[in-house]
């Protein structure tokens, strides 16, 4: 009772929000900006990682090498991407266009590369037996077995572009993460709440638009056309090559002190304890919610209002959750574990929603046809036909938290991000990149288990 009596005082201070007409329209180029580059980041990377991920898919020669590639690259935190991306190119929305393209091609990539490993193969079979090489099982087979799935991945992505946005701003990549972070640098709360609310309304306008596309594929190319135009409106307009190849080069090699060492164990289970409380409290809650959002199971009246309560959920950034969250617990690791729980619910609920309502009708119509009740036909039909989709987007957010885990770190939950925030902030750069080793480690390990997970339960199996 304390917890929540404390949660609502703390929420008291960004309302009410600044809704003058002054500051709005202040505000509308950095909302375009915010936009602008989410929408150019993300053609980018749906382009390019459509191809890794069927290359990948396909399990054509270089396929695994591939894949640990991307898995590697995605464990970079993109604020630490961002931070190297402004020392190359500069302040400004070039940066942050930068930043997320990078880190969202090895994402998508990735996760759709997943998605092919786990389609049905009785159809990839039957084309391998006609004769068909890698490369057309994979357009001819793979493609349409994924591409409701795809579009759901795609457009999630597309949501999570537009929240990282906060936190590529926070180093200078502009949009509205640069405005939001500079108002609460100023504890000016009212008008916090109002750029929240802003990306709130944004992140529902592109999750209406996702849902739009998975029913009318061919809004796509206007999407597409708006990308291209807005990475070509984006692109840097220089390339600081001499000055950032002298900060790289001061950055190794990687150094930590003695006492430094002998606190490791401490930070890693912080930030263990924050990754994996909050994706399993995210995973009770979205499990749940997201059977009451699929609108193939639950009435427009549930559906409905439950898919808003998420979308305002995920619409706040971890980071952002973790400052509001302050008045609950105070400094340390608990503040990120329900700062990623909270997130990771809307995400989860939302992808656990479209993952059963992407479900094949067939065999669901069947046992229906039997006289089975809904409650039977969602949990011997449904759900275990959305299994693998939702295993998948389970075992990625936990390596998404893992990453999230250290971005919170630097609001003060503590763990390796905070020792990385602290180091960066001296410009200790060798230790920076010494934690940012540590923390690329531990999520190619928990990669390793989730990619066991998933042979072991016949989910996933990247060959070459």
């Amino acid at each position: 009772m304390h917890v929540l009596e404390s949660f609502f005082s703390a929420l008291r201070l960004f309302f009410p929000p600044d809704l003058s007409l002054s500051y709005l329209r202040d505000m509308r180029t950095p909302l375009y900006e915010t936009l602008e580059i989410a929408a150019g980041a993300m053609t980018v990377a749906i382009f390019v990682g459509l191809v890794l991920g069927l290359f990948i898919g396909a399990r054509l020669p270089g396929a695994r090498a591939l894949y640990a590639l991307l898995t590697s690259f995605r464990a970079i935190p993109d604020l630490t991407l961002a931070i190297l991306c402004v020392i190359a190119v500069g302040l400004g929305p070039g940066a942050g266009l930068l930043a997320l393209a990078l880190y969202y091609t090895a994402a998508i990539g990735k996760i759709f590369a997943d998605l092919f490993a786990s389609a049905d193969r009785a159809p990839v079979e039957i084309l391998q037996a006609t004769g068909a090489n890698r490369l057309m099982v994979a357009l001819y087979g793979l493609l349409p077995l994924r591409s409701a799935d795809l579009l759901t991945s795609g457009a999630y992505e597309f949501e999570s572009a537009v929240r990282a946005s906060v936190v590529v701003g926070a180093v200078g990549a502009g949009g509205l993460g640069t405005e939001l972070v500079a108002t609460l640098n100023e504890t000016d709360y009212h008008r916090s709440a109002t750029l929240i609310l802003m990306l709130m309304m944004l992140i529902g306008m592109v999750g209406g638009l996702g849902w739009l596309v998975r029913r009318q594929p061919k809004l796509l190319l206007p999407l597409v056309v708006f990308g291209v135009a807005a990475t070509l409106a984006n692109l840097p307009h220089m390339i600081k090559l001499r000055h950032a190849i002298t900060q790289f080069a001061a950055m190794w090699p990687p150094d930590l002190e003695r006492k430094e060492f002998r606190e490791l164990p401490k930070l890693v289970g912080e930030t263990l304890t924050m990754a994996f409380g909050g994706t399993a409290l995210a995973m009770l809650c979205a499990l749940p919610l997201g059977v009451a959002a699929a609108r193939n199971i639950s009435p427009a009246f549930v559906s409905f209002p439950v898919r808003r309560f998420l979308e305002g959920l995920r619409s706040v950034p971890e980071v952002v959750w973790g400052l509001v969250l302050f008045g609950v617990a105070g400094l340390g690791p608990s503040i990120g574990l329900l700062a990623l729980g909270l997130h990771s619910t809307g995400a989860l609920g939302k992808l656990y929603a479209e993952s059963i309502e992407n479900v094949p009708t067939a065999p669901v119509m069947a046992m229906a046809a039997t006289g089975a009740s809904r409650i039977s036909v969602t949990s011997f039909a449904l759900l275990p036909l959305a299994f693998a989709p939702v295993a998948v987007q389970s075992l990625f957010r936990l390596e998404w938290n893992m990453r999230a885990a250290t971005v919170v770190g630097m609001i003060g939950a503590g763990g390796i991000g905070g020792a990385l925030y602290n180091a960066q902030q001296q410009m200790f750069y060798p230790k920076m990149v010494a934690y940012i080793i540590i923390t690329w480690a531990m999520i190619m390990i928990a990669d390793r288990v989730s990619a066991r997970l998933r042979s072991r339960w016949g989910i996933v199996e990247i060959d070459s």
